[in-house]
């Protein structure tokens, strides 16, 4: 195990998001020993900051003016005052993490760093500008108001770190590009946390909500953020030519434009919608299923992301139909936990038709997740490859003219 460390996080995402990618590092580095100080969005405040302690992490909450999805790294305030913060913190840390480059986490960071003399590392969770994500989850006002924005801090920033983790494998070759030295890129892609993911039989999760046993289930976990629902109801519609009482589960806020497109290919009665459920009762709802659905074509926002329901899925004990490009591809090919289909309704729903068919292969595959989500994509595995990272990093000569510069 490394030395245990001070570590100064700065993330502009908000308090209640306790299994964000950096609550869920920072609590894996408390449990080895360091010591973690993760500064957020206040949810709702908008002047003063206060402290708590959540898992034995230190959460500094910065106020922020803006709502909604502004709410998100971009307010002038909020930077002021997470300035003002970081301003009077003792100069004790041994490095600064900083978890995406937008102004109100970058900025603190990099002051921060530079007046203490600290590595300064950025942690680059998906492909959000030029073609990214801003393009399919964002509103056009948002795309208008930030998409430079948004493209310049994602290029700027990243390469005058002293390191970048990154969530996939595409964002460790753009930051290659953008000039960061391979050994200051560590590929640190989404964990699972099998522990609180519980592989319950189907049996007992459809008994809890009074489900029938006798007919296919599906599952599809989201949030708010569908997306490629086109190949999935596309896919559904076959499906259900020869299982017309197949359920399609639905968890979080479904955006109307997914029910017009069911209700084009007519599976709107095959649709079981959860709406928003608590942390704790996703595990159930989705234990329900018997196949799990990752739509994911060759698209610049998948290949430069990694899905982070596939670890939740795997911890289920599931199969995942999905296609085969960006890390997902590499998944599939090592640690065979579904199929993997064409990018057509055809090819989707006969993949999803075979692990219906042959539960003996379902099952077999859902072993398979399940095993890589206790090992390989395990935070507590992550996280020690993390912190050789942080070693490597703390060990290397650094070039401060290149920040300065800035």
């Amino acid at each position: 195990m490394a030395d245990p460390l001070n570590i100064l996080m700065v993330t502009h995402h908000r308090r209640y998001r306790t299994t964000g990618r950096s609550q869920i590092i920072a609590r894996h580095l408390v449990e080895r020993g360091h010591k973690v100080t993760l500064m957020v969005t206040a949810d709702e405040r908008k002047f003063g900051t206060v402290e708590s302690q959540w898992d034995g992490v230190r959460i500094i909450e910065a106020p922020d003016l803006l709502w909604g999805k502004l709410r998100s790294g971009w307010d002038p305030w909020a930077l002021l005052n997470r300035m003002t913060c970081l301003g009077k913190e003792k100069p004790d840390y041994d490095l600064v993490h900083c978890f995406e480059t937008r102004p109100t986490t970058i900025h603190p960071a990099l002051v921060y760093a530079k007046k203490h003399n600290l590595p300064l590392l950025s942690d680059w969770n998906d492909w959000f500008g030029r073609g990214g994500i801003i393009e399919v989850l964002r509103p056009r006002w948002y795309q208008f108001l930030f998409g430079g924005f948004e493209t310049y801090y994602e290029e700027t920033f990243h390469p005058i770190c002293d390191g970048t983790t990154a969530i996939s494998t595409a964002l460790v070759a753009r930051g290659e590009a953008l000039g960061i030295p391979s050994d200051r890129l560590c590929y640190l892609p989404g964990g699972t946390i099998p522990e609180a993911h519980v592989n319950r039989s189907k049996a007992e999760c459809r008994s809890r909500f009074g489900l029938p046993l006798d007919i296919p289930m599906l599952g599809f976990a989201s949030a708010d953020s569908h997306l490629d629902m086109d190949l999935v109801l596309a896919s559904l519609a076959l499906v259900a030519r020869k299982f017309p009482t197949i359920k399609l589960i639905l968890t979080g806020h479904v955006h109307p434009s997914v029910l017009k497109l069911a209700a084009a290919y007519g599976v709107e009665a095959n649709l079981l919608q959860t709406g928003y459920v608590p942390r704790d009762d996703l595990p159930w709802w989705l234990g329900c299923a018997d196949v799990f659905l990752l739509p994911f074509p060759e698209t610049v926002y998948n290949v430069g992301r990694w899905p982070n329901k596939v670890g939740l899925y795997m911890s289920l004990e599931r199969p995942v139909v999905t296609n085969p490009h960006g890390d997902i591809k590499a998944l599939i090919e090592n640690h065979r936990v579904g199929l993997a289909a064409e990018v057509t309704a055809e090819d989707f729903a006969g993949k999803i038709i075979t692990l219906i068919e042959k539960p003996e292969i379902a099952c077999q595959l859902g072993r398979n997740g399940r095993k890589a989500a206790e090992t390989t994509y395990n935070w507590k595995s992550l996280v020690v490859t993390l912190e050789e990272f942080y070693t490597r990093i703390l060990s290397m000569d650094r070039n401060p003219r290149r920040r300065r510069s800035l």
